[in-house]
């Protein structure tokens, strides 16, 4: 008997292959809904798992189905899904072409980044230790004779811890204050008013409190307590108070106090790791970063945190330890694959230590992790380009700028790598567009001008050099830069009062005197330009431009010895200046002069004849 004989007359083998197929399509929505988990994405998957079970439910029993039915699985089953699969694919070609990186078929939502914690409020917010005191606990401290108040009190305290546990710690302040003035002497009543005190940000308030408590105690001596070990709340009272007492010191921005309570907290409580975490903090917040992180390593013995490992990481950093940071940030990624920040600071870090190759790996990750945020597709660019991936790096520099229209720095990378390949034509453009972007960058309109002088359209470099100005008035090199391109346009009168001001910024570039100079001269104020030649020896006295300037000079003077003299002292530290002298019309009066062409005499070539 073959196979085929064994399948029914009635067995629907098309519905079959149906069933069949939507198998694989139940798979991949099912790894979509993990990937992309959204509402719309659950829905489809429902719909599909319950057209699947019908269909597989129909094959097993043989059941003939009505043709109608058919089509709703279908349509639920397969095209339903199928529509997902094409939008996916299609995302991921578009995503490929533009990047010309590897993408996922089912791309990730974008997670919400730890640095959404915001470093700075993740040092700002203290670790807490201990909550409230249970009424319960504070019921067996109450020693009344009158049973009816005790009773109402207790009532008080039940109701009020109703209000903890609802939030509403206003309300429940209110109460515990008139509870501490009708009981001053109990301890544990003052503590939890202490601590209500704290969650309201009345600190000044809390830190009252917390020495009242502390002095009802006293200082009777303390039997430590491991952590982890379980210690009853009397003897756990102190370091309790202690621990409220800092953060609330914390809070005013009375560091070192904070530390010195934290400190008295860790001789109650060995090893207590809150308390460790919380005087790194405040040694943060007094610069002392070193003892930050020995706090910080302490907490990390006792139990692995990659928030606090990334503090540590930051610390290294900041402190230029790129071992010890790599170190840490590499084992945060080991531990989270999808810790964002961690990839960030460590593509920070490569970039720091021109690991380029390692800095393409933490982006391209990173591109994963937060497809739409622009700047990681403009720092993958910059390491391609490094990497001698320009192509790549154009693909994603021209995402970015998808992603912000306005990112400037984008723009002007691109028109970079457009300049060196000679598309004089598509730099203009990006620089124009980086310069109407978010930032008026200084390198953007450096670049833009000497395009313009590389293309003898000087007027517009200076155009672009006077905006640059307007834009940038304390930079050196841009006031620099148009005094130069006045120069060349022959519009001295201007350039000189450029290069005033550009000597108000920087008063230590020979480059800058020689040019002044230059343009005094063009002004016939040779004793001005004599003044700034020697300012410009003054700074760098083998500056060969500097001392054949002077040569210069000293000829329109009719100064012959100074002539000879700067002239040969030149020549011996650029023999070439020679051709040059004999050429400029400045030296004209002395081709003859016999000292003149003795030094600019050029050595005879001699031939061997064979």
């Amino acid at each position: 008997m073959t196979l085929l004989e064994n399948i029914p007359t009635n067995y629907n083998i098309s519905l079959a292959f149906i069933v069949f197929m939507m198998a694989f399509m139940a798979v991949y929505m099912a790894v979509r809904c993990f990937r992309r988990l959204d509402a719309l994405s659950i829905i489809v998957f429902a719909i599909q798992l319950c057209a699947f079970t019908s269909g597989v439910l129909t094959i097993i029993n043989r059941v003939l189905s009505v043709p109608l039915y058919e089509i709703v699985i279908i349509v639920s089953g397969l095209l339903l899904p199928g529509v997902f699969l094409i939008s996916d694919y299609i995302g991921m070609k578009n995503r490929i072409k533009k990047s010309l990186t590897d993408a996922p078929l089912i791309e990730k939502l974008e997670r919400q980044s730890h640095k959404s914690w915001k470093y700075n409020e993740y040092l700002e917010e203290l670790d807490e230790w201990k909550p409230e005191i249970q009424p319960g606990i504070i019921a067996n401290t109450i020693d009344l004779r009158d049973k009816h108040l005790k009773t109402n009190i207790n009532r008080q305290l039940v109701a009020v811890h109703k209000l903890i546990d609802n939030g509403d710690f206003k309300q429940a302040l209110d109460i515990y204050t008139i509870l501490s003035e009708l009981l001053r002497n109990n301890a544990h009543i003052i503590y939890n008013t202490a601590w209500l005190s704290y969650k309201n940000g009345l600190y000044g308030d809390a830190i009252q409190r917390c020495k009242k408590a502390l002095h009802l105690i006293g200082d009777d001596s303390f039997n430590k307590s491991k952590k982890n070990k379980a210690a009853d709340t009397d003897e756990l009272l102190r370091p309790m108070l202690r621990f409220g007492y800092g953060l609330c010191l914390y809070m005013t921005k009375k560091y070192v106090l904070a530390i010195e309570q934290f400190l008295m907290v860790k001789k109650d409580i060995e090893g207590l790791r809150e308390a460790d975490i919380n005087i790194a903090k405040c040694y943060i917040a007094i610069d002392e970063l070193g003892e930050a992180q020995r706090h910080i390593r302490e907490a990390l013995k006792s139990k692995e945190d990659n928030k606090l490992r990334y503090l540590l990481a930051r610390l290294c950093f900041e402190k230029n330890e790129e071992m010890e940071c790599k170190y840490q940030l590499e084992t945060i990624v080991e531990n989270d694959p999808e810790f964002t920040e961690a990839w960030s600071l460590l593509g920070k870090l490569y970039r720091k230590r021109g690991d380029w190759k390692n800095a393409l790996v933490a982006y391209k990750k990173l591109t994963q992790l937060t497809p739409q945020d622009a700047e990681v597709y403009y720092r993958l660019g910059i390491a391609q380009r490094h990497e001698g991936k320009t192509e790549e790096a154009i693909s994603n520099f021209k995402f970015a700028t998808e992603l912000r229209p306005d990112f400037s720095r984008a723009f002007y990378s691109m028109a970079s790598i457009y300049d060196v390949d000679g598309k004089t034509d598509k730099a203009i453009e990006c620089l124009e567009k980086s310069l109407n972007g978010d930032e008026r960058l200084e390198m953007a309109y450096n670049l833009l001008a000497e395009i313009y002088i590389t293309t003898d359209r000087i007027n517009e470099a200076i155009r672009v050099y006077e905006e640059a100005v307007r834009e940038h008035p304390e930079s050196y090199l841009v006031h620099f830069n148009l005094g130069v391109s006045l120069m060349m346009m022959k519009r001295y009168e201007e350039a000189v009062r450029v290069f005033k001001r550009a000597h108000r910024l920087t008063s230590d570039d020979p480059a800058l005197y020689y040019n002044w100079a230059s343009a005094v001269i063009s002004l016939k104020n040779y004793s001005e330009a004599i003044r700034l030649y020697k300012e410009g020896l003054k700074l760098k006295s083998d500056d060969d431009e500097i001392l054949f300037g002077l040569a210069r000079v000293s000829a329109l003077s009719g100064d012959v010895d100074a002539t000879i003299g700067f002239l040969t002292r030149a020549f011996e530290i650029n023999p070439n200046l020679k051709l040059r002298a004999k050429a400029s019309l400045d030296f004209s009066a002395f081709r003859t002069h016999p000292e003149f062409m003795e030094i600019t005499k050029l050595p005879i070539k001699k031939e061997n004849n064979i």
